[in-house]
């Protein structure tokens, strides 16, 4: 059964969603950022080798979705070898509450060592052959599936590999419903400027395609979600770690395109309010793997919270050294007290 990008989604507005992120897009703040106006959001990465050798439980965590919270689902994989990852999607499919997802996004940008080294995420940058096997016959298991393909990469592997329009053609021609690109090469990983000009260079390389776009990198708010599209050509955005501990950043950003308006919320949370969303990703982590791993994977999600929030720094140490939801709510509302105290 054949499913296109824009059954899912009313491709005639730009789309706003959230970047898969290690360590920050667990079920519970996709759920949480759709809330507030993403339109979806992909899964963590996960391995389709680890799900092929050891079945689905080890990485079941990671690939969890709510339907009913998240609307649209995606599970993202990574890997290298074709067979993994259709092997992998007929295994997810076979689950019942995994069964529902709607799209597969094959991931061709992860820079981190240990997965390029396998040549993996944005590794598959130097092996476009390689890439274009993945993407060709995941679309066919994803059609059999009734399931929409996507793919996330870069503009290209390092400075002298700039590959990307000639990569992102290729995606396209391979069977990629929606392409997402990241503005900046795999040896920058995340430090610099983004380079939307190579970004407006590979959606131009798929136009006429009919795959839908979205830009990634340095979108912080709306104008500059605004200005992205704008320079280049992209069909929506993207949004990373601006968004991390800032769900709110998905309705600014929505307001600012769809409602042509030139005004922008994103600064005007209260730390309360902060406070308040940051209890309730812990508590919606609590259910998912309990309070004590919780705790810990939120030692690196609540500070963003909290951050440019006057005597922030204190209480960022004091989260971090946390290791229950009772210790946390504790130094939140000693926080809160104390600013009210002030007044």
């Amino acid at each position: 059964m054949r499913r296109d990008f824009s059954d899912l989604f009313d491709t005639t507005k730009p789309l706003v969603a959230l970047s898969p992120m290690a360590g920050f897009s667990c079920v519970t703040y996709r759920g949480i950022c759709h809330g507030m106006g993403s339109d979806y959001a992909p899964t963590e990465l996960t391995s389709a080798r680890s799900i092929v050798m050891n079945g689905l439980s080890k990485s079941y965590r990671f690939m969890r979705i709510n339907p009913e919270t998240e609307g649209v689902t995606c599970i993202q994989l990574f890997g290298n070898v074709p067979e993994d990852f259709t092997e992998a999607m007929k295994l997810i499919c076979e689950d019942e509450l995994l069964g529902q997802v709607d799209i597969f996004d094959i991931n061709m940008g992860c820079p981190v060592q240990k997965v390029v080294k396998t040549g993996a995420g944005s590794g598959l940058m130097r092996t476009p052959e390689l890439a274009a096997k993945i993407v060709s016959e995941c679309r066919r298991t994803a059609e059999s599936l009734g399931k929409v393909l996507t793919v996330k990469t870069r503009i290209g592997f390092s400075e002298n590999m700039k590959n990307g329009p000639e990569f992102a053609s290729m995606l396209a021609g391979s069977g990629a419903q929606a392409i997402c690109v990241h503005g900046r090469t795999a040896v920058q990983m995340y430090a610099g400027q983004a380079d939307w000009e190579q970004i407006r260079l590979m959606r131009q390389s798929v136009a006429g395609s009919g795959v839908y776009f979205f830009a990634n990198g340095d979108v912080t708010d709306g104008p500059s979600a605004r200005r992205i599209l704008e320079v280049t050509g992209a069909d929506g955005v993207m949004i990373g770690r601006a968004a991390c501990g800032n769900p709110w950043l998905f309705r600014s950003v929505k307001d600012y395109l769809l409602n042509d308006t030139e005004v922008t919320d994103n600064g005007n949370i209260s730390l309360r309010e902060k406070c308040d969303m940051l209890i309730i990703e812990l508590d919606g982590r609590i259910k998912e793997v309990g309070e004590n791993t919780a705790v810990k994977e939120m030692r690196s999600v609540m500070p963003r919270y909290i951050k440019g929030f006057p005597g922030a720094a204190p209480m960022k140490v004091a989260l971090c050294r946390a290791s229950t939801r009772t210790e946390v709510k504790q130094i939140l509302d000693d926080c809160l007290k104390g600013r009210e105290d002030e007044r």
